[in-house]
């Protein structure tokens, strides 16, 4: 576990601390692009060896070796490297609260030339590629702030343009809200999950408004593979999903064998009494996500990635 120091003291310390704070997650971001975290490797070397269907066990073998490929060379998963969310924690006595803000798209600049990441930022309204993944709200970046905290933690999903085709978000009347839910996400998969690179990641999110319902969602898939909600209810809700996206038969690469998804996971907020708002959001098998936690001791933390180091 490498330490990381910012350099003087006080505004000074923050001034001079920019540019390695910039490198620190240009190396980041580049960890993210080009291997898996821990727990989606593993969901992906199980299903490999539990696979009896030569066809569905030879694509996990290309996938696996694809992986593999992409750590010895240092070089993207895959090149459609996607579009950046960034969740960050941001406790109100870290000392990187001045540099943040500004410091995520410069990183991504630099990022986009030397992991290197493909341009993915459009104009909708020109057209134009910008050429370095920044533009209006992109990358996309939420904050948390944590009283009482000096802990700063980035969490990076790299979101790829087909696996965001069956997203969408829907408002229902909430006497039968959950059955409707259930519809909605079964309906959006058969119709649009070919085209997102099965086996795929689910993430649900159920709020008060649409808007709500979508972060949610995409929250969701920051998950652990494997784990279930705190509540039962959305836990059995998750395990049904599961099973019903499953009995589809969209199968890897669309091929119709082996497992369509690898996991289902519901967020939640409270609703509005006259709504129930329903968000989906999808990914790939490649499903790139990253935790960085900043010290203000020096230390760095990836709990998602066992043995690796940003040198």
């Amino acid at each position: 576990m490498r330490r990381f120091k910012l350099k003087g003291g006080g505004r000074k310390c923050v001034s001079s601390g920019k540019a390695e704070l910039r490198e620190l997650l240009v190396k980041f971001i580049k960890v993210v692009a080009t291997r898996l975290p821990d727990d989606v490797l593993k969901v992906l070397q199980r299903e490999e060896k539990a696979e009896k269907d030569p066809i569905a066990k030879r694509f996990y073998g290309i996938m696996l070796e694809n992986l593999r490929y992409a750590v010895e060379k240092e070089i993207p998963v895959c090149q459609d490297t996607g579009i950046p969310f960034f969740f960050i924690k941001l406790g109100v006595r870290s000392p990187y609260v001045s540099l943040i803000p500004s410091i995520i798209e410069e990183s991504m600049k630099v990022a986009t030339e030397e992991v290197p990441l493909r341009p993915n930022a459009v104009d909708p309204v020109t057209d134009e590629n910008l050429g370095d993944n920044v533009g209006p709200y992109i990358p996309w970046i939420g904050y948390e702030l944590l009283p009482d905290s000096d802990l700063t933690e980035i969490t990076l999903l790299l979101s790829g343009g087909g696996s965001s085709l069956p997203g969408r978000s829907t408002t229902f009347k909430p006497l039968n809200g959950f059955e409707e839910m259930i519809e909605f996400v079964v309906d959006a998969i058969a119709e649009y999950g070919v085209n997102a690179c099965p086996p795929l990641f689910v993430g649900i999110g159920i709020g008060a408004t649409s808007e709500i319902a979508s972060i949610l969602a995409k929250r969701a898939l920051l998950r652990r593979i494997g784990s279930r909600n705190r509540n039962n209810v959305i836990a059995e809700l998750e395990e049904l999903l599961l099973k019903r996206l499953n009995e589809l038969k969209i199968g890897i690469q669309g091929y119709g064998v082996g497992r369509s998804v690898l996991d289902v996971h519901i967020e939640y907020s409270a609703r509005h009494p006259t709504t129930f708002a329903v968000g989906l959001s999808v990914n790939c098998w490649v499903l790139r996500r990253g935790i960085m936690r900043l010290y203000p001791n020096g230390r760095i933390e990836l709990p998602l990635y066992s043995g690796v180091k940003l040198r």
